[in-house]
């Protein structure tokens, strides 16, 4: 008889046991997965308050992330509201403490607004900036893909300038992909910046060849005045070097901001123009409210001065000030120009 009942006990054990088996797992998978979604919702605001994601034995790897994505319309004739991916970018450096004030640098930067604003599935992030070099103490020297000398001239009051933002970028000369460039801090008030692009087959900066430029400021009482120099080859036979003149000031008064810069091109090749920028800022708690003026005055009469306007509010979450929403609308006197508007939000980390 116990013959008998052994296999029949034996069917409904592994049954059984596969149930109580599967019951078990399942309350495991589902610990697991409750797991998996709190440190999904952690990571993120860790991640937003850790810049340094790795520091040990003079190695420190810090990420940045720039985030903007605003709906626009430009300004101008015919425009249409667009959906525009003003910066989606991730940056990666990296530092080796060397001992005796010696570092070294690197730096790999991805963009990745032009695959989102594409319909093309190959289209793919672009390298933004790719470099190394060496530092020592307030000294930097570094050699690759980055922004040059001139990037940092200039004041910064639109969230879009509407006229670009002066004539280095303008020109496009403010970056290169063969660039050579040296900085210095002294005394924490004074910033010099020297630059040089190589006239090499693969710089794809702009259409213009090598260039060589400068930067330098100073900063004193809230006070602060710039002033830039770039001198870049045309690519262009029979034509003549363009010299690039700017000059800057802004002043932070607490409760209002102030600033100003002016640049000239000197082109002995076609006509000379200057550029003109004005910016008023007031910040008010978390809001910052701005207005600004730009002109281009063209030294020909075969082209029309334009002159454009802007203004701006940006709030800053009190709890987060890496987090922002803003508004802008703009309108140049360009015949038959329409007034632009944005409207957008921006993360960084």
């Amino acid at each position: 008889m116990e013959a008998v009942w052994k296999p029949f006990t034996a069917c409904i054990e592994v049954p059984v046991l596969h149930t109580v088996f599967k019951r078990e797992l399942e309350r495991e998978m589902k610990k697991v997965l409750c797991a998996l979604a709190v440190a999904s919702i952690a990571a993120p605001i860790v991640s937003a308050q850790a810049m340094t994601l790795y520091e040990k034995d003079g190695l420190k790897y810090k990420m940045k992330g720039d985030w903007q994505i605003q709906l626009r319309q430009k300004a101008g004739e015919d425009k249409d509201l667009d959906v525009e991916y003003d910066d989606l970018e991730i940056k990666n450096n990296i530092t080796y403490d060397l001992g005796n004030g010696l570092r070294a640098i690197g730096e790999l930067d991805f963009g990745f607004k032009k695959a989102a604003d594409e319909s093309d599935d190959d289209e793919r992030g672009h390298l933004e900036e790719a470099y190394l070099g060496f530092g020592y103490e307030n000294f930097e020297f570094v050699f690759g893909k980055t922004d040059s000398a001139t990037d940092e001239f200039g004041i910064e009051g639109a969230i879009e300038s509407p006229l670009k933002d002066d004539v280095f970028d303008k020109e496009k000369v403010d970056e290169g992909d063969d660039l050579l460039k040296v900085s210095a801090e002294f005394a924490d008030m004074v910033t010099v910046i020297v630059s040089h692009e190589l006239d090499a087959e693969s710089s794809d900066s702009s259409e213009n060849g090598g260039f060589t430029d400068i930067f330098a400021s100073v900063e004193f009482s809230g006070c602060t005045i710039g002033a830039a120099y770039s001198s870049f080859d045309t690519n262009v036979v029979g034509e003549d070097r363009l010299d690039l003149y700017g000059v800057s000031i802004a002043y932070d008064a607490k409760v209002v901001e102030v600033g100003a810069d002016y640049s000239v091109v000197d082109d002995p090749n076609k006509y000379d123009y200057d550029f003109l920028n004005i910016y008023v800022g007031v910040p008010v708690k978390s809001f910052k409210i701005g207005a600004g003026f730009q002109q281009i005055d063209y030294d020909t009469d075969a082209k029309e001065d334009v002159s454009a306007w802007y203004a701006n509010v940006t709030y800053k979450f009190p709890a987060h000030k890496n987090v922002s929403v803003f508004a802008e609308i703009q309108d140049t006197d360009e015949d038959n120009s329409d007034m632009g508007y944005l409207v957008g939000a921006r993360i960084k980390f």
